[in-house]
Parts: C-alpha cells; sequence; structure tokens
C-alpha cells in the first residue's frame, strides 16, 4: 500500500491541507479562508470555529480516492506564529483568540521592554514587539483579569489543534521561539517573564525541537473519523521556515528572497543572532541544529499592489516595474500612506511610482548589507507573486551582486514540511 503524508498549513489568508506520496507529488489539496474578524486595528480568531474548519479539511482531504486507498504516514503542521487563546482544563477556548496582527498590547510591549533587558540576548528579537505573544499575555492579565485567572493554558494556534488531536500538548521549538516567552539561551521558558505574568510552567507545552518527535492521534479522533489506524502528528515549525526548506534552504548561507505581502529575508545561520535591528527577528531553524535570521519590508507587496490598482489597474505588473527603466532618474519616493487620495497627471504617476521601486530597491541593499554582516551569503533563491513579473526580473538581476536561483517549487510550504520531517524524525531532544 502506497504511503502518504497529510500537511497542514495555517497561514493568514488561508488554511490549506494537502496529500502528497512518497514522491512528493500533491496528490489532493483543499483550502479553507482563516476565519477571522477584525474591528479596526483588533484581529481576533474563535478558535472552535478554526478546529472545526482545519478537521473538515482534514476529513475532506482523507475522503479523497487516491489517499482512501493509501497509508497514512504521518500528519505534518506548520503555522503563523504568536496566535493564541486563553483555554480551561478540557482546553475549551474562554474567549476568542488573539491573532498575531493585533497590536494591542502597545503599553504591555513597553514595560516589558523596561523589565527585560536581556531579552535581545535571550528572545530573538530587538525588544518586546506589541504583536508578540508574550506582551499579549500581559495585555490580558490587565485587561480581562476573570479569563487570565481562570486559564489553565494559552496555547499557540498549531499547539491547540495538535492538543486536540493527540491529547498532547506540546510545541515545537522554531514556533514557541518566536513568542517571547523562550529563552534560547537555557532552552526553556523565560524565568522573568513568567514571574512578571505570574504563570507557572504548567501553563504552557512540553517544547520539542521541530518534528523530532509526534504522538499519536487519539483513539477517539480514530473512531470518529473512521480511520484505518493512528497515525502520528508532528509540529513542523512556522510557515515561513517551512517555505525556505522547500525553496531549498539547507545550511548557513542559504538565503531566500520573498517579494509577496512583505519583502521577506529568511537567512540560515549557525548559531542565534543577537545583534539586531527592529527589523530582524532570529530563531531556531526547523531544520538540523542551525538558525534563522529573518529581515522584513513589511509593506513592500502591500504598496507595490496599491499602485497598480491605483495607476495601473488595466495593465500587468509589467508594465507597473517598466516605469523604474523609462525613469531612471526619477526621484527616490517613501511610499505615501494615502496614495488612494492622490490625484496626478500619467507622466507623474510613472514617475512616482519608479521612485517607489527605487525605494525599496534601496531596502533591499540595506537588508542584504545587514545580513552579509552576520553571515556570509553563498546561495539566494527568489520567490513569491511578484516574481511572475518578467520586468522585476530583470530589475533585481541588474541590482544583486550575487547570482540568484529562482524557486518555481509550487507548494513549497507543504513540501518544506515534509524535508523537516524526513530530517528531524527521531532526533529527540
Amino acid at each position: 500500500m502506497d504511503k502518504v503524508y497529510l500537511v497542514v498549513d495555517i497561514g493568514t489568508s488561508y488554511i490549506k491541507c494537502g496529500c502528497v506520496d512518497s514522491y512528493l507529488n500533491i496528490i489532493a489539496r483543499h483550502q479553507r479562508v482563516f476565519p477571522m474578524t477584525q474591528n479596526q486595528n483588533n484581529y481576533e480568531l474563535d478558535f472552535n470555529l478554526f478546529y472545526d474548519t482545519t478537521t473538515d479539511l482534514l476529513k475532506e482531504c482523507l475522503s479523497d480516492v487516491v489517499v482512501k486507498s493509501s497509508e497514512v504516514e504521518a500528519l505534518l503542521i506548520t503555522s503563523q506564529a504568536q496566535t493564541f487563546a486563553a483555554v480551561d482544563e478540557n482546553f475549551q477556548p474562554l474567549s476568542e483568540g488573539i491573532v498575531w496582527l493585533d497590536e494591542r498590547a502597545v503599553k504591555e510591549s513597553e514595560y516589558l521592554k523596561a523589565e527585560l533587558s536581556e531579552f535581545p540576548a535571550s528572545s530573538g528579537f530587538l525588544f518586546p514587539m506589541s504583536s508578540l505573544y508574550v506582551s499579549k499575555l500581559l495585555w490580558l492579565k490587565n485587561n480581562k483579569p476573570d479569563i487570565f485567572n481562570k486559564a489553565a493554558a494559552f496555547p499557540l494556534i498549531n499547539e491547540f489543534l495538535v492538543r486536540k488531536l493527540t491529547d498532547v500538548f506540546f510545541s515545537d521549538t522554531t514556533s514557541f521561539g518566536m513568542s517571547g516567552m523562550y529563552d534560547f539561551r537555557y532552552e526553556s521558558l523565560n524565568k522573568k517573564a513568567l514571574s512578571i505574568l505570574e504563570l507557572k510552567e504548567k501553563h504552557f507545552p512540553v517544547i520539542r525541537n521541530a518534528a523530532t518527535k509526534g504522538e499519536l492521534i487519539s483513539e477517539e479522533i480514530k473512531e470518529k473519523w473512521r480511520l484505518k489506524k493512528r497515525f502520528p502528528v508532528f509540529l513542523c515549525g512556522n510557515d515561513q521556515g517551512a517555505s525556505a526548506c522547500g525553496a531549498g534552504l539547507k545550511k548557513p548561507g542559504d538565503l531566500n528572497i520573498n517579494f509577496g505581502t512583505a519583502m521577506v529575508f529568511y537567512s540560515v545561520t549557525e548559531k542565534l543572532t543577537t545583534d539586531l535591528t527592529s527589523e530582524q527577528i532570529a530563531g531556531k531553524y526547523p531544520l538540523g541544529n542551525s538558525y534563522f535570521l529573518l529581515n522584513y519590508e513589511s509593506d513592500y507587496g502591500i504598496q507595490i499592489r496599491t499602485l497598480k490598482d491605483k495607476f495601473f489597474k488595466n495593465d500587468s505588473y509589467d508594465k507597473l516595474f517598466q516605469t523604474y527603466q523609462f525613469y531612471p532618474n526619477a526621484k527616490e519616493q517613501i511610499p505615501d500612506v494615502n496614495i488612494h487620495e492622490m490625484h496626478i497627471s500619467k507622466i507623474e504617476a510613472q514617475k512616482y511610482t519608479a521612485g517607489v521601486i527605487k525605494y525599496y530597491l534601496k531596502r533591499l541593499k540595506i537588508h542584504l548589507d545587514q545580513i552579509q554582516k552576520i553571515v556570509t551569503i553563498k546561495n539566494i533563491t527568489l520567490s513569491g507573486g511578484m516574481m511572475k513579473s518578467e520586468v522585476w526580473l530583470n530589475i533585481l538581476s541588474d541590482n544583486l551582486k550575487i547570482p540568484f536561483t529562482l524557486n518555481n517549487r509550487a507548494e513549497a510550504g507543504l513540501l518544506g514540511a515534509i524535508d523537516i520531517y524526513s530530517a528531524n524524525r527521531g532526533q529527540n531532544d
């Protein structure tokens, strides 16, 4: 009987479920919209709805004709980081979960910045940002004490899913390592953060390296889903790490630049980087014993798409990027947040667009310089939706000093999870 892998990728836009055979062919793939709600700057999630949505996807994959005639080797999970909920002893949510995009914990972030003086050396962040799990835990303590004090645990979204599927509460160092609650120096929870929050280790999961040890799907799930047998569930780190593995990053010196919603630079390093800027994150790479350094330009893709909608609605992205070639002397432009309200001539719009592209190319070079102070870049791969533009690709060829390859591997995140599982399984901490 052929063996197959189930892979769940919990993204911010979609939850994807794929079924992959032993030859790395995706034989089934389904997705659902990630069911979060937004109220101004607050982003929340019904964790029970999330679980129902994800398990529906899994059952849909399992019911595929090809999958039904195969044997499931393992369920592999990659996920967005930071999103969490407070739960009771039965792992029932006590309130809506808080999504990583949410930045309500501004005051708490400033407080923790003053209290956690060793944060850059221990956490992989320059300071406790308002979007971090640790900051929002403190917000929950300060603003919803009834819920906070009733909670038996505060699982991240991937931890909630595996606990519901296996009855075991565990996490991985890649995902949990991006929470601000993990101390990489001691490979344990941050004791000072625990003290500030007045929480104990029992409130948090067992933490392992990605995909080193799985847990069998529960007997209850086996019976309810009418499975042939129980198969193990593994956490394979966060979605960025899985995509990087799928893009071919294997060892220190490898770098992937993703031109999507953000411009993300994901590089592999030998050790945890502690000399960070505010636009850098460091942590445990899900493959082997390496670490990662992540640089990001958060609004790149958003701004390029906004320019497209405003000035090039009926044209291609190639037309947009050609403005950089047509107006080489255009003045560099920091993107205007009120671009939708701009009323300028077609020529001025093209010059403005050329200036914005020039700005992002400058930022590209700054990020590369920052990375090369920490790691010698040996291999670069490029990925992301913007790479569909031949003009943008040519512009990058002219501006990048290091040769690069284009990552054409479809569904790199799904396949990256299998790379992580294949390399790490059985390597218990």
